[in-house]
């Protein structure tokens, strides 16, 4: 049962007013008089118990204050919560992100969800009934299974997979699949706004399962970065408190890969406040944990990884360059600056390089992409154009792109493209990208394969590194390899087997945050996983029920009123409350 309106609580002070009023009423002093007119009256009353004779003496008090009482009761629309099936079929939407871990000596949220969809299940035995988890790209578990013993096998089989809810992409799966017919759809989540349900048709009843508890305390990292210096490696971290109250914790710093601790320090964080953690020279590492230990009721936002191989985020383009080459760069997101030949030998090392001087090729240790040259003469070449199966051109088509003129190619290179027999495209065993041709000879920048093939260059660079860049939970994303066989093996850090991807155009990062390792046709790459920013941030929710009726209007339901079945007793105590009155007189 619940109550509605627990802002006509304060009338309770009218019956508080009446206790004190029958305390400091007029009282009468007992005087005896010599008479035997009421001796039997006096003999019958000292034989009735002392609870019933209190009671025939304050008869008026106890009849005004349950009066009263009632009435209050009534002010409240007090309710019984109800479930009742609108249509044969029952369909559960099941909130999987990280934000339904929430939960603090006990079980979580999402636990708590399983049991009672189990429950409902067991009530609707015989009944088709779906399941659909949340997500980027929800996904339908059963569908109108009629068995009981499987839909409970399902249930328990469910699992958190961290991303991001995207509430409404479920929702519109659930009225796909309800599209001519009605049906009970059940959303276990934390918190979800009525709006969402603004615009509904059909006979669908909406049951929103929320947390139904208070803000929860919660202290998160809400970003967490590094970088190498000449000094050491340099970490940032931030955490925030959501809290009503200041606290205080550690913060812990490890190398992922090897498990040492490089720094544990204390910190403490005002409520609603944010503290900006800063330590200088660690230890080199490839990739780093950081995990803050404070006493709060979701402990997935606690941890937050950082690779140090993944800073190529810009790139420095010669000014030599056509200005398409550097368009081409902005539009795949990159930082780009134009820069000379002396700035581009300082940032060859941290940034991805393109240029047409040959001289870098032989410079510093990362490859870079060479458009042109700049030490030989262009000659015009015919014929079409054609590429091998290398992964750079695994989203990028060249064959329709016309080149008027190419420079001489590189005898050690690897060619991967040709215009008619005329080397194009090569690749050198550091992995630089040749170009051999300047872009203003070319119809390319006017084919969308030119910035699909920058970004897939781009990728090619950086997983140079060793790192393949950080992904949240299942995050879909075209890994290229670098090998000749295309297929790439995820492992976890302790070398236990995930999955394997045939083609790196279908990559799937893991769900559960962490550091993951690729073996990429024998080599070792890195990737982190991290939470979404709006997984750290829980937020509590009620439950309640939206239905549809016959006429079109959209209402509120899920609630039985008994408030107005308590008028009838309120009247007949007021009627009770007269009579009493009545027999007993009124005082002068």
């Amino acid at each position: 049962m619940g109550f509605d309106n627990l802002i006509n609580s304060w009338m309770l002070i009218f019956p508080s007013a009446v206790v004190l009023y029958y305390f400091f009423r007029k009282r009468y002093e007992t005087q005896t008089i010599s008479s035997t007119l009421f001796w039997e009256q006096s003999m019958r009353e000292t034989k009735v118990a002392p609870y019933l004779k209190n009671l025939q003496r304050n008869a008026l008090f106890y009849l005004q204050m349950a009066a009263l009482l009632l009435f209050v009761f009534i002010l409240l629309e007090p309710y019984l919560n109800r479930e009742e099936a609108t249509g044969g079929h029952t369909i559960f939407i099941v909130d999987t992100s990280a934000s339904m871990l929430v939960g603090k000596g006990g079980a979580t949220l999402f636990e708590k969800h399983q049991e009672a969809m189990k429950e409902l299940a067991g009530s609707r035995i015989g009944e088709p009934i779906t399941i659909i988890t949340t997500g980027s790209e929800p996904s339908i578990v059963v569908r109108e299974d009629t068995d009981g013993e499987s839909v409970r096998t399902a249930i328990d089989a469910l699992a958190v997979a961290y991303e991001h809810e995207q509430m409404e992409r479920a929702l519109e799966l659930a009225r796909s699949i309800t599209s001519e017919g009605s049906a009970d759809i059940h959303i276990y989540t934390d918190a979800l706004e009525r709006a969402l349900f603004s615009e509904e048709q059909g006979y669908l009843a909406w049951i929103v399962h929320g947390s139904k508890e208070e803000p929860s305390t919660n202290l998160s990292i809400d970003k967490f970065g590094a970088v190498k210096t000449a000094e050491g490696t340099e970490a940032i971290v931030k955490v925030v408190n959501d809290s009503l109250r200041d606290h205080t914790g550690e913060v812990q710093i490890t190398d992922a890969l090897t498990e040492k601790v490089l720094v544990n320090d204390s910190f403490t964080v005002e409520s609603g406040k944010e503290a900006l953690l800063s330590f200088k020279r660690l230890p080199d590492s490839q990739a780093m944990r950081a995990e803050i230990r404070v006493d709060d009721a979701y402990a997935a936002d606690n941890t937050a990884y950082v690779l140090l191989g993944d800073e190529m985020s810009e790139a420095v383009v010669d000014g030599q360059l056509h200005e398409l080459v550097k368009r081409a760069f902005e539009v795949i997101g990159l930082t780009v600056t134009t820069g000379s030949a002396n700035e581009i030998q300082v940032a060859q090392d941290s940034e991805i390089i393109v240029t047409n001087d040959v001289t870098f090729l032989e410079k510093g240790i990362k490859p870079i992409i060479l458009v042109g040259r700049n030490d030989k003469s262009a000659e015009s070449v015919s014929g079409m154009t054609s590429s091998t199966d290398d992964a750079l051109f695994a989203i990028a088509d060249i064959t329709d792109v016309y080149v008027s003129a190419l420079y001489p190619p590189f005898p050690s290179y690897t060619t991967i493209a040709t215009v008619g027999d005329q080397p194009f495209i090569q690749k050198s065993k550091r992995s630089d990208i040749v170009i051999l041709a300047d872009i203003e000879l070319t119809d390319w920048p006017l084919h969308p394969s030119f910035p699909l093939f920058i970004w897939s260059a781009s990728e090619l660079l950086r997983s140079e590194s060793g790192s393949l860049g950080t992904f949240v939970p299942n995050e879909r994303k075209t890994v290229l390899s670098s090998g000749i066989e295309k297929y790439l093996e995820l492992y976890t850090l302790t070398d236990e087997y995930v999955t394997t991807f045939v083609d790196g155009s279908d990559f799937i990062a893991p769900s559960k945050p962490g550091i993951y390792k690729v073996l990429d046709s024998g080599t070792e790459k890195w990737l982190a996983v991290q939470l979404e920013s709006t997984e750290k941030e829980i937020k509590p929710g009620t439950s309640y029920k939206i239905e549809r009726m016959n006429h079109g209007e959209v209402v509120e339901g899920g609630k039985n009123r008994i408030g107005w079945y308590f008028l009838i007793p309120v009247l007949l105590l007021l009627l009770i409350e007269w009579e009493v009155q009545r027999r007993r007189g009124y005082p002068n």
